[in-house]
């Protein structure tokens, strides 16, 4: 089974935290800088972001990655890359 360093596991937790904060601030209506949304809409930061926020949910390294995976699975698979303006 894989583990995280204590380090790993801090970064993973501010990513994750980050998560919450970004959805806490979208309701309360708070609008995101052009280059922060530029960032976080690149396809590896949104992986970083997704398995970090599953990894502060469940802290298992593994299934973290197993429902990063059946997200993008279902997205790009599933839903052959049809997405819905939600």
């Amino acid at each position: 089974m894989f583990q995280h360093s204590e380090s790993q596991i801090r970064i993973l937790k501010a990513l994750g935290t980050y998560g919450i904060v970004q959805i806490l601030a979208q309701d309360l209506g708070i609008k995101s800088g052009k280059k922060q949304v530029e960032l976080v809409h690149k396809l590896p930061v949104q992986v970083a972001l997704l398995y970090a926020g599953a990894y502060l949910t469940v802290e298992d390294a593994e299934l973290a990655a197993i429902t990063t995976g059946l997200y993008f699975f279902l997205k790009y698979v599933y839903s052959e890359g049809i997405t819905t303006s939600l």
